[in-house]
């Protein structure tokens, strides 16, 4: 049985790699850094998240501020 595992969901293209792009995610009244993943061949939204390096970045600046060194 053929598996349509790594293949876009709108175009059936094989996904070697996908685009990124950087998107704002709003939710519970608060705006968060975000990416969303994008086929390369039509351009449909594969999937969209909240930024994990963005956030881990806020975390590392806020432990540094709370630190007095940032």
């Amino acid at each position: 049985m053929p598996s349509d595992r790594g293949k876009c969901p709108k175009c059936d293209a094989r996904l070697m790699s996908v685009n990124v792009e950087h998107v704002n995610v709003v939710g519970a009244g608060k705006t968060y850094k975000g990416i969303s993943y994008v086929c390369p061949h039509c351009a449909s939204v594969l999937s969209v998240a909240i930024d994990p390096l963005a956030i881990s970045g806020d975390a590392v600046a806020q432990i540094l501020g709370a630190l007095g060194k940032g």
